[in-house]
């Protein structure tokens, strides 16, 4: 292990790369990644799903929390979102919760509203 993996990580060691690019996070977000990765290294034994919690093994569980995200990332509430895609809200939550999968009718206009690619919906290409 390198000596800079023997020492604690914080915030300041959190780098974030998308499409080569460094990305600007908050402080917070930053600690909250130091002490993720610090738990992983002092146990070496713990699973993601551990650490992560259930969603990271069940494809709609991953769906739902990516779901969820992408919409408060656009700054919609739900109830926007059901206006918008004409559905009702209960329908939405069950959705953002993993009780219930995306409908496929529901896939292309959820896709088109936030501009993602469709198989981030389907539970069939999220899996572990």
């Amino acid at each position: 292990m390198s000596e800079r993996m023997k020492r604690h990580l914080t915030k300041d060691d959190i780098v974030i790369l998308v499409r080569g690019k460094e990305i600007d996070l908050k402080s917070s977000i930053k600690v909250s990644f130091a002490n993720i990765i610090n738990e992983l290294i002092e146990s070496e034994s713990s699973s993601a799903k551990e650490v992560l919690g259930d969603w990271v093994e069940n494809p709609r569980l991953r769906v739902a929390k990516y779901l969820k995200g992408i919409r408060k990332r656009e700054g919609f509430t739900q109830l926007q979102v059901c206006q918008k895609l004409k559905i009702q809200q209960a329908n939405l939550s069950k959705m953002e919760s993993g009780e219930r999968p995306v409908p496929k009718n529901l896939i292309g206009k959820i896709s088109k509203l936030y501009n993602i690619r469709k198989k981030m919906l389907m539970e069939k290409y999220n899996r572990p």
